[in-house]
């Protein structure tokens, strides 16, 4: 039996294919739910006839057959397919109304299972039987076929029940002899086709049937739907909406319009001929004339109520069914909030968000304005480009807030600026710029009144700033640009006004200056010597030169400190101070630094083989961006190990604003050099902010004051005062007090009389000296 069914397994595979090919192209409705509904609504009857037919089966045949063991096999599986279309009908029950495919399939598989086990009959026991009881199971098998057709309305499942159980008993037919078996399969093949064809028909109307009531109701839905959609657009739009007539008046308007306008009373009929805003009423007028569509967006102003609202309005012709004009229809929308919310933007767009000022892109547009004017034909302009002195100090020092809180003062000082006609504007950071106008109507003219407004802008600065308790006291530097008349590049005037500010900060900060071409000629020597510096160390042009720090009262020599000098091949000797700055922008400041301590080390080292040292240290400078490498205290420590020299001879001169930047790091830096036996000194005391909070914190041992408060310290009491208060708060923490840049007999007696127990350096003891010159200035004596 195993080997009868595996044969009949490959032709059925193969049936089917060929069925369900055919009943695509015959028919393929969607399966929907009201189809698989009602195919299981058929189960109980299907399942019933079935039970019954087989059981008949069994009994009318059970003495014709010889082997009973595949009957009973047989029908054991027709009881145990139905057992599990039963299971599933009740299952079917219990599901959701979602539709879900697979039951469809569930049901169709097991159909055809049944189909397999009627068609194999004839295969099995046709042969073996008696023309009477041939004539039975023949009979039995076609009255199944046309039995169930006429429940199982779904083609496919129809076609595939039909064909798999009358085709094994067509083509046994033509193997079997049976008598009038010729007329038997012209009968079969004719009843095939009828049950095929009815069984199409069936399903066509089944399918039309329930196709026209899902798209009745659709429609009924879709059209229910639309027609609340349409009644309540009017109400429910996110627009206003309204009707007018031919005489432009309202026939009818939503709640949006409404709301819109602020309404408070029916303006049904109410002629919009009465509005205020001539150009809303012509929108809706004109599309009266030639069946148009206008749209406009800008502020109204409606006679409704005294609000200026920002809208859009959008007017078309209303038209009848024969395309004639009857009115118009309206939609206006509030463009206020996005109005409000682009001009919020915009102002953002072109202002600084701490002070309010306009921008830099705000700076250029009026720069293109300004240009572009008639009156810059003929008229001079100013461009005022103005930066805060040591204002990094005050954010390093005090935090960002307390530099923000300084930048919102400095704005609110310029923006007092009594002069009519100015444009202020911050480009960022600490840079400022000032424009006025047409000023002048000639270049001496111009002068003239930069040079006033000048004074006026650093009388501003003359107050001190008063911060969270602070006194700050803040200078600028300005650059002044005239701009000449019929100049159109402001990108050049800005950089000219950049240029102009720069040099006022290499001249000495807190002044003015002019541009001129000389500042063009001037940056190009800049850059060249810059370039230059970046041969300097391999070239050998470095030069340490060697200043002594002697006793006050008998010019003792007590220490050295070295200073860089370069000398360049045609420019002669270049003092640090026209070169550190380049070195520092450009990057070459650590490695000029390292080579002035390796410098150090090497000559120290040899002064120690000829035990010449009749002094305490040599110091030397130290800049920020070196003191916060990562390896600072490693690489210095490696110079004094490698030379042998005795650690205590070499000393560190750091500036305050180098000792306050990043006060902590610089504490566990200073700490470590330390534990080295490397000290540090206080350099340029007095040019710093909270100097006088991080002596105690420090604890070094030596404090070098500024030239800056020496050089008026013979006439200017209030220098001696603060001269000598610093060296009175130095004293109280054991400083020893170097005081920097004595030229004169007048300067030296004065700080005698205030302390004799200081030391200076400068030239009135000696200028710097290379180091043979220095050995028998004051070493081999």
């Amino acid at each position: 039996m195993l080997d009868i069914i595996n044969k009949y397994y490959i032709i059925m595979v193969i049936m089917k294919n060929l069925i369900y090919y055919i009943a695509n192209k015959v028919h393929s409705p969607n399966v929907n739910q009201q189809i698989t509904k009602e195919l299981y609504a058929f189960t109980m009857k299907t399942i019933l006839t079935l039970l019954i037919l087989s059981t008949f089966f069994l009994s009318i045949f059970w003495n014709q057959i010889e082997q009973k063991s595949i009957l009973i096999t047989w029908y054991i599986v027709i009881l145990a397919l139905n057992a599990l279309r039963f299971y599933d009908y009740l299952r079917y029950q219990k599901i959701s109304k979602a539709y879900d495919p697979i039951w469809y399939h569930r049901f169709q598989y097991k159909v055809v299972l049944n189909a397999i086990l009627w068609g194999i009959l004839p295969l099995l026991f046709l042969k073996d039987i008696n023309n009477d009881y041939q004539l039975i199971m023949i009979l039995v098998l076609i009255g199944l076929t046309g039995g169930v057709i006429g429940f199982i309305f779904d083609f496919k499942t129809s076609l595939l029940f039909i064909t798999i159980v009358l085709l094994p008993l067509f083509i046994t037919l033509f193997f079997i002899p049976i008598e009038h078996g010729y007329i038997l399969q012209t009968l079969i093949l004719i009843l095939y086709i009828l049950l095929v064809v009815s069984s199409k028909h069936l399903n066509e109307l089944f399918y039309q049937t329930y196709e026209n009531q899902e798209k009745y109701h659709w429609t009924h839905d879709m059209l229910r739907e639309k027609s609340n959609k349409l009644s309540a657009l009017l109400e429910q739009a996110p627009i206003g909406i309204f009707y007018y007539d031919k005489n432009l008046k309202i026939l009818s308007y939503n709640k949006v319009f409404y709301r819109i306008f602020g309404l408070k009373s029916n303006l049904s009929g109410f002629s919009l001929l009465n509005l205020q805003d001539k150009k809303a009423v012509n929108i809706m007028r004109n599309v009266l004339k030639s069946k148009s569509s206008k749209e406009y967006i800008g502020s109204y102003n409606f006679s409704f109520h005294e609000k200026t609202l920002w809208a859009e309005l959008t007017c078309s012709a209303l038209l009848d069914d024969e395309g004639e004009i009857v009115g118009g229809i309206g939609t206006v929308v509030d463009k206020t909030t996005e109005h409000q919310a682009y001009e919020k933007i915009n102002y953002i767009s072109l202002h600084d968000s701490l002070t309010k000022l306009p921008n830099r892109r705000s700076y250029k547009d009026f720069m293109l304005n300004l240009i572009g004017a008639k009156e810059h034909q003929h008229k001079y302009s100013l461009l005022f480009y103005m930066d805060l002195n040591h204002f990094k100090q005050i954010n390093d020092t005090f935090g960002h807030h307390v530099g923000d809180q300084l930048l919102l003062q400095v704005a609110q000082r310029f923006e007092s600026l009594d002069v009519k006609e100015k444009h202020l504007s911050r480009l960022g950071g600490d840079e400022f710029t000032f424009v006025f106008p047409f000023i002048a109507n000639s270049e001496d003219e111009s002068y003239e009144k930069a040079n006033v407004i000048a004074q006026q802008i650093k009388a501003l600065f003359k107050p001190l700033f008063e911060i969270e308790g602070l006194n700050l006291y803040m200078t600028s530097s300005i650059g002044i640009v005239i701009i000449q008349p019929q100049v159109n590049n402001i990108d050049t005037i800005i950089r000219k006004a950049d240029m102009a500010m720069y040099q006022t900060k290499r001249e000495g900060q807190d002044n003015i200056n002019f541009y001129d071409h000389s500042l063009d000629l001037k940056q190009q020597a800049l850059t060249a010597l810059q370039h230059d510096l970046n041969h300097a160390i391999e070239s050998n042009q470095l030069k340490l030169y060697y200043q002594p720090i002697v006793n006050i009262k008998d010019n003792q020599l007590n220490s050295v400190e070295a200073l860089i000098r370069w000398q360049h091949p045609t420019k002669g000797l270049i003092m640090p101070d026209d070169f550190i700055p380049m070195a520092t922008e450009s990057g070459l400041v650590n490695k000029i630094g390292w080579w002035v301590i390796k410098e150090v080390a090497q000559q120290l080292a040899l002064w120690q083989k000829y035990a010449c040292i009749n002094f305490e240290y040599v110091s030397v400078n130290i800049n920020t961006r070196q003191l916060n490498e990562v390896d600072f205290c490693t690489t210095l420590d490696y110079y004094v190990q490698h030379y042998g020299i005795n650690p205590t001879y070499l000393k560190l001169d750091l500036t305050e604003t180098t000792l306050i930047h990043n006060f902590s790091k610089t504490q566990k830096i200073i700490q470590n050099l330390k534990e080295k036996g490397i000290e540090c000194n206080i350099d340029d005391f007095g040019t710093g902010y909270s100097s006088l909070s991080f002596l105690k914190k420090l604890s070094f041992k030596v404090l070098k004051i500024d030239r800056l408060f020496i050089t008026n310290i013979v006439n200017n009491q209030d220098d001696q005062e603060l001269v000598k208060s610093i060296i009175d708060i130095g004293k109280q923490f054991n400083y020893k007090i170097i005081i920097e840049g004595i030229e004169t007999e007048e300067q030296k007696n004065k700080l005698i009389s205030l302390d004799a127990n200081i030391y200076y350096q400068g030239y009135l003891c000696s200028q710097p000296i290379p180091a043979k010159e220095f050995e028998k200035e004051f070493l081999f004596l």
